[in-house]
């Protein structure tokens, strides 16, 4: 069958982990909603722009019918956000975000694939200082930088916002995303609810991004693509962020 149906096989394998990756977000983003304000979307905000994004990331509905009703259980656990700092190869830093209701799971998994891949946990810091917090919003909708630059005056947001193409390399975005917001940490809630209210689908969240990246050896830069690739199989691993020149 050849290198090219190995290829193709190994695209539908990562397209598949990518969805199931994306579902699970969602739902655990639904449990933690439901927990802080109850099951009705038309009194939870935070409910009601969960299932706004889920319905742009193309999430069944059934994701948030079977986690609203897992949340409504009082003895389901919420999710808490972990951040894990790690030295990868060739110097290159890497941000782990993660949601999740074991923290000591959590630690442990991350702790280990990071051994398998000869890289090294660091201690809270040491990587984070090499990249900017900011608020990014995947659009589904293609906008120019004026029409962005008003709906964010409209949503009251006074800090930078800024307009890129979509990043199918890094972030993984699917081919419904037509363009990037980026924002203040602020004010992602502010933006993603106009975009929203003005009938844009669109997924917001934090993510770090790299103040510079490092190029490193094609070695180097395989043995930190094993790594990322053993993260992305942990299901309590929500993001991975990494300074390293693509």
């Amino acid at each position: 069958m050849g290198r090219k149906f190995e290829n193709n096989k190994l695209r539908m394998a990562k397209t598949a982990l990518a969805y199931a990756k994306k579902a699970s977000y969602i739902g655990k983003k639904v449990v933690i909603a439901v927990k802080s304000g109850g099951g009705d979307p038309t009194i939870n905000r935070q409910l009601a722009a969960v299932m706004a994004e889920a319905n742009a990331l193309n999430v069944p509905k059934d994701v948030i019918k079977n986690n609203v009703k897992r949340a409504l259980d009082k003895d389901t656990s919420s999710y808490e956000e972990l951040t894990y700092e790690v030295y990868g190869h060739g110097g290159v830093g890497l941000i782990i975000g993660c949601l999740t209701d074991n923290k000591n799971r959590a630690v442990e998994r991350v702790s280990t694939a990071a051994k398998k891949a000869n890289c090294k946990v660091a201690a809270s810091g040491s990587v984070a200082f090499n990249f900017q917090r900011r608020g990014r919003i995947a659009i589904n909708t293609a906008l120019s930088d004026e029409q962005l630059l008003e709906l964010a005056i409209e949503a009251g947001c006074e800090g930078d916002v800024t307009l890129e193409a979509p990043d199918t390399e890094v972030r993984g975005d699917s081919e419904d995303v037509k363009c990037v917001a980026f924002t203040e940490v602020e004010e992602l809630g502010k933006l993603q609810a106009a975009l929203q209210e003005k009938g844009h689908a669109c997924s917001g969240m934090l993510v770090y991004v790299p103040s510079t990246t490092i190029a490193c050896s094609e070695e180097d830069s395989e043995a930190n693509y094993k790594y990322i690739d053993m993260l992305d199989e942990i299901d309590d691993v929500s993001s991975v962020e990494h300074n390293m020149q693509v």
